[in-house]
């Protein structure tokens, strides 16, 4: 924003330099302001506004010239934690009634997966992976994405056979098929998706070496008897030092082929949900 502007002015700026008239800039501005819920903050220095109102101001300042795709580029990194949600939910509604595609670029993996229609992941220029939210969080194409988006157990392993995988010294029933027998896999499991139960009575025993309150649960971080790492989320607490069970269902397992593309992952999906 130019901060020497006001509110009106800095919306303005763009519609000026199209030489448009008097009558129409007002117009416009004040339907742009209204569209970000500004009203009656035309005469506002910028100085005066909070992060957030600073933020609807340069989307009012973009959406005024009617745009058909709208760049974000991290437009919420600045805010606080609270004010970056808060403006997700702004964000996504004001998508919905501008109608319009918005290219939103973001670090953030969570703000990825709240905001997007479809996501593309992309590592040194690279696209790694493109699909819905959901198809990202829960088939990921490679170690890349997996550890990127959300929080990820990635454990080395071998594929048996289809919809069997083995790591950790055991075998496990899974959802995934198609790869070679004995074929070097990566086994993903978020850590959500792990139960802890007493010690012995589940499929991998791990000793609890840390844990964290995070307010709606506890992050729990063990070792199991490989010393591979592992990332609980649960409602309850554990202690410090103490074993415990993980369990976990074979549709939570997601099995990765060793640096696989995304095409080689669809095609591989087709021939096996085609059978």
């Amino acid at each position: 924003l130019f901060p020497h502007l006001n509110v009106f002015d800095n919306v303005a700026f763009g519609l000026r330099l199209h030489r448009m008239s008097k009558q129409d800039i007002q117009t416009k501005v004040e339907d742009a302001l209204k569209m970000v819920r500004l009203q009656g903050y035309a005469d506002r220095e910028i100085s005066e506004l909070s992060g957030g109102q600073q933020q609807r101001v340069a989307i009012a300042r973009a959406i005024v010239l009617e745009p058909q795709v709208l760049l974000l580029d991290e437009p919420l990194s600045a805010l606080d934690a609270k004010l970056r949600k808060d403006m997700q939910y702004e964000l996504r509604e004001l998508q919905e009634r501008l109608g319009i595609t918005f290219l939103f670029v973001t670090h953030d993996q969570e703000e990825a997966l709240a905001l997007s229609d479809e996501i593309f992941v992309m590592n040194d220029g690279e696209v790694q992976q493109s699909g819905t939210p959901v198809d990202i969080y829960d088939e990921p194409v490679n170690h890349f994405v997996a550890d990127f988006i959300g929080e990820s157990n990635i454990i080395q392993g071998h594929m048996i056979k289809d919809f069997l995988v083995e790591f950790n010294g055991k075998r496990f029933e899974c959802a995934d098929a198609g790869m070679r027998p004995n074929e070097p896999v990566e086994v993903v499991l978020r850590p959500e998706d792990l139960d802890i139960t007493p010690a012995n009575s589940g499929k991998v025993n791990v000793e609890v070496d840390t844990q964290l309150f995070r307010g709606d649960y506890y992050e729990i971080v063990g070792y199991d008897d490989l010393k591979n790492e592992w990332l609980i989320h649960s409602t309850n607490p554990a202690k410090d030092g103490e074993t415990v069970g993980l369990t976990f269902d074979p549709e939570d397992i997601h099995v990765m082929r060793l640096n696989e593309s995304e095409e080689d992952f669809d095609a591989r999906l087709e021939t096996y949900e085609g059978e």
